[in-house]
């Protein structure tokens, strides 16, 4: 029993989107500003709401909602694209749609680039083995 037990303790603690301390001391309209600036779609709120709710802590839904549309002002913003992008950060489809073409337009080139780069970083960054690869070693019979 204590084996299944322990897995499922580690997943929950892991899982959760917030701390104890977070759902004490930030309001719901905070909580809904930080998701909003990361860009989490509205669906966060089930997953901010069961953490909290693990701790007896509720969530305001109307509070969250309007502190999210705060967040997503700084998020959907054009220079935010291009960073997003070069992270490789997914974008969840959460702009309104008067700030989601400025967004889009500089998101995608950069989230191209992103893709282009990690693809290069990992092709070359295990080449592969070859006889008289200076990373392998020289053949015996040489």
């Amino acid at each position: 029993m204590r084996t299944l037990l322990l897995p499922l303790v580690l997943c929950l603690s892991a899982c959760a989107t917030l701390s104890e301390q977070q759902c004490r001391s930030l309001s719901s309209g905070a909580i809904g500003e930080q998701d909003g600036r990361a860009g989490y779609p509205a669906s966060r709120f089930d997953d901010d709401l069961k953490a909290c709710a693990r701790h007896q802590l509720m969530l305001d839904r109307d509070a969250y909602l309007a502190g999210r549309e705060q967040g997503l002002q700084s998020y959907c913003t054009p220079d935010n694209g291009t960073r997003v992008g070069l992270r490789g950060e997914r974008y969840y489809g959460v702009c309104p749609k008067d700030r989601e073409d400025a967004f889009l337009l500089r998101y995608w080139p950069a989230y191209v680039q992103y893709q282009r780069e990690s693809f290069y970083d990992s092709y070359w960054a295990w080449p592969p083995r070859r006889w008289g690869d200076p990373y392998w070693g020289y053949p015996y019979w040489w």
